[in-house]
């Protein structure tokens, strides 16, 4: 099977990959946009986790052949980068926040329907149950979802592509020309310095100026607050595994999440009123002190908080280094990324003036 890609051009899949490319749980996929309401502000986000899958398995099939990975264990490196993402909710990480209590992140949900559902009988025909229980859990997880892994390297490139913004195009033919597997790691090596901190900057503004754009964050809490409602109203949680209009459908007919699809149908969002730096200590207590104070529903909306550093190892004098010890570069992304976090008091825009400044007195 070949298929065209926007960003990688021909994509060839071997015929057991194709077998996956078409069962029903990974076209599902085609309708999971990858980057949830992001499209309410940069009408190009339409692009979806099926073709970042497709084209994650390819760029790990490049780092495969830069770092002697080969045979059988290429297949499994391709087959996970393949299926890396089969557990998305609708509408991607922006549904992540209120359904994680349900069913755990989209990373177990993916095991899980790798070993139970339909997806799972496919595996069996070529994998034994314990290999497809430990799928992601050895040099793959490494090539696909390391600090300067095949996952990134494709969502960058490929969201900024459908976006129209230039930030997230790195240069991952030089970062792949230099890629290492050091100590169980993918490293930079020598010369690949400017190359990874081309990545962390791509990265930074991509963050800064898409993923937590002010209206993206605005339509990811009322998303968020919909989805709670509409399982408070009826909806079984599982429902939200399915795709994002069939999604948004079915929140419509639900008492008290209906209200947040009308709104996000129709682009009619909350308003920011007030934002403050870093992330207060007790969100819930002032949503609910705001909201009783001013007689409206308010929402406040943390800053998002990564699970863990991203400090991408460069193999430099030969001595492996974290890119945050020798860039300064990456240093200061680093400080300007924390002082931009804030939290946002959102409400509806004829609540903006009062809610703002019950907001400037309670942060006193």
């Amino acid at each position: 099977m070949i298929i065209k890609d926007s960003i990688h051009g021909n994509l060839e899949l071997s015929e057991f990959e194709g077998k996956v490319v078409d069962s029903p749980d990974f076209q599902r996929l085609r309708r999971i946009k990858q980057l949830g309401v992001t499209y309410l502000v940069y009408p190009g986000a339409m692009h979806t986790r099926f073709e970042h899958s497709l084209g994650t398995m390819h760029v790990a099939s490049r780092i495969c052949d830069r770092i002697g990975v080969e045979g059988e264990e290429k297949e499994k490196v391709r087959l996970y980068a393949l299926l890396h993402d089969i557990g998305h909710a609708a509408f991607s990480h922006e549904s992540e926040k209120a359904l994680s209590r349900y069913f755990g992140d989209h990373e177990e949900v993916g095991k899980k329907m790798m070993a139970e559902e339909e997806l799972g009988g496919l595996l069996l025909e070529k994998y034994s149950k314990s290999e497809i229980g430990k799928l992601g859990s050895g040099i793959e997880k490494v090539i696909v979802g390391g600090d300067v892994g095949a996952d990134r390297m494709d969502y960058l490139l490929r969201d900024a592509y459908h976006i129209g913004v230039s930030y997230g195009m790195v240069d991952v033919d030089r970062i792949l020309h230099t890629l290492l597997l050091e100590e169980g790691e993918l490293v930079v090596g020598e010369g690949g310095l400017e190359a990874a901190e081309s990545l962390l900057v791509g990265r930074f503004l991509m963050f800064s100026t898409v993923y937590l754009h002010k209206t993206v964050r605005i339509g990811s809490a009322m998303l968020n607050r919909g989805i709670l409602r509409s399982i408070e109203d009826g909806m079984d949680a599982e429902e939200f595994l399915s795709t994002d209009e069939l999604v948004l459908e079915k929140m419509l007919g639900t008492e008290n999440g209906g209200k947040y699809a009308k709104a996000l149908l129709g682009r009619n969002l909350y308003k920011q009123a007030y934002s403050v730096e870093g992330a207060l200590v007790d969100a819930e207590k002032a949503e609910e002190e705001l909201s009783s104070g001013c007689g409206c529903e308010i929402i406040v909306d943390l800053p998002p908080v990564l699970s863990r550093p991203l400090d991408i190892k460069v193999k430099a004098g030969g001595e492996l280094k974290g890119l945050m010890e020798i860039s300064d570069l990456v240093r200061s992304l680093f400080l300007a990324e924390e002082k931009r976090k804030k939290t946002l008091v959102l409400c509806a825009r004829e609540n903006r003036e009062e809610v703002k400044q019950a907001a400037e007195n309670y942060s006193r």
